[in-house]
């Protein structure tokens, strides 16, 4: 099968296991929003960003540097899935201790086991994580799909059943697991299949690979801070109810991006390594790319701030109407972090993840001081600071990435920023050029 084919595939099936992952999320928290209180959406909040921030260390940037090397070894493989589940292992019991310290941080006494029954599943995604990646690489999304939906649609049925059965706050803990646990294993067992696990390790032979990921797991541990900052200083300034109230905001803004963009960067951050060696073609793909997720994501956002009220009122309740300001000027903050998403799919394909690092870096010098001076006055003006502190970050963006990357010029960076969604384009997107198939 032809690039090209295998893209549109890629497409195809990364598009039906998103959305069917974001509607499960969706009606999970729609459901829940009915048994538990704003306090239990706020505890979980906070699980969620320690537990995610760990993972990034788990992983080390290897996924990324996987993508990105072409011919590894089997033996290479081995040594980098005993190194991921070396460190699952310390981080879990990093978690643990952490528990009692976070919870008196935030005066909030459940944290302590939320946080340890929440860490297995950082053991649970060593399991499969890497022979996703491998998927990935070779372009088997169907695989990957048919995976991320069985686990998703059963978690939605046990968090439902859990939250009739009055488990609380824990319907989200166990039904969150459950999905980590089945979707890991199902990974392991396919993709041991294809690629064997050898009892083997040897430093040396990870070093490659560490080399690239240091600068990609940098990357991300500020860029994770960036994003979810909020999520702590609003914890610790508002308390656990005000941030349960944010935090649904934020996953409702957050959905349609995470169901629509991985639909592309998925499938585009293989291509896009393949093309590497030709600086006009990846420019000229990557533009596309961008205005492909442009095209899609700037009229949706546009849509929830103006039908926020409705969207709040069917998806949690008209209890939660109060949130609907946060939710329209966190649409706005979308827009402009849809913008800058593409751009992680070109700095894993060229091999340039030093420079998202250092730029993550110089951007942790504006957003955390915009999230600070918003908790003086409320979790509304929270969200104006990061907006308008991702709207000054888009031109020197441009800078640093785009243009050292592809030579993109300012003019042209703009013009595929403009929603101009045509099916020929995003067709263009997925097809190479004909000296590449």
């Amino acid at each position: 099968m032809s690039i090209s084919k295998q893209a549109i595939n890629g497409v195809k099936w990364t598009t039906v296991a998103t959305a069917t992952i974001a509607i499960c999320m969706l009606l999970k928290i729609s459901v829940l929003t009915r048994f538990l209180d704003k306090s239990d959406f706020g505890l979980i909040a906070l699980v969620s960003f320690i537990l995610g921030f760990m993972d990034l260390f788990m992983d080390m940037g290897i996924t990324s540097a996987i993508l990105h090397k072409q011919n590894i070894k089997e033996k290479e493989y081995a040594s980098l899935y005993w190194l991921n589940v070396f460190f699952s292992l310390i981080l879990f019991a990093l978690i643990v201790s952490l528990g009692p310290v976070l919870a008196d941080f935030y005066n909030e006494p459940q944290l302590a086991q939320l946080v340890s029954v929440m860490g297995v599943g950082i053991i649970f995604s060593a399991i499969g994580r890497q022979y996703k990646t491998i998927l990935q690489k070779e372009i088997e999304f169907k695989t990957i799909a048919l995976v991320e939906i069985i686990a998703a649609v059963i978690s939605l049925i046990l968090a439902i059943l859990l939250a009739i059965e009055n488990f609380g706050v824990y319907a989200l803990v166990y039904s969150a697991l459950v999905q980590y646990f089945l979707s890991n294993v199902l990974f392991f067992i396919i993709g041991v299949r294809k690629q064997a696990l050898l009892f083997h390790y040897n430093y040396a032979e990870t070093k490659p690979f560490l080399k690239i990921g240091i600068y990609q797991v940098g990357s991300q541990v500020v860029n994770y801070f960036n994003r979810d900052l909020d999520i702590l200083i609003i914890g610790k300034f508002f308390g656990a109810d005000l941030l349960g109230g944010y935090s649904l905001a934020k996953q409702l803004v957050f959905r349609p991006a995470q169901i629509l963009n991985p639909i592309f960067t998925r499938v585009a951050t293989p291509i896009l390594a393949k093309m590497q060696s030709d600086i006009k073609l990846l420019k000229t793909n990557y533009l596309k790319l961008l205005n492909a997720v442009s095209s899609i994501n700037v009229p949706i956002y546009t849509g929830i701030i103006v039908f926020a009220p409705l969207i709040v009122t069917i998806l949690y309740g008209e209890q939660y109407l109060n949130i609907v300001p946060v939710v329209r000027i966190l649409s706005v903050y979308m827009i402009f972090r849809a913008i800058g998403n593409p751009v992680g799919s070109l700095v894993i394909a060229t091999g340039r993840t030093d420079l998202e690092f250092f730029w993550n870096i110089f951007t942790l010098i504006f957003l955390p001081i915009a999230i600070i001076l918003g908790a003086q006055f409320s979790i509304e003006a929270v969200a104006i600071a990061i907006t308008v502190a991702m709207a000054i970050l888009l031109v020197p963006s441009w800078r640093f990435l785009v243009y050292r990357l592809t030579g993109a010029s300012l003019k042209e960076y703009l013009v595929a920023i403009i929603p101009k969604f045509k099916y020929a384009e995003i067709k263009a997107l997925l097809k190479r050029n004909k000296s590449t198939d």
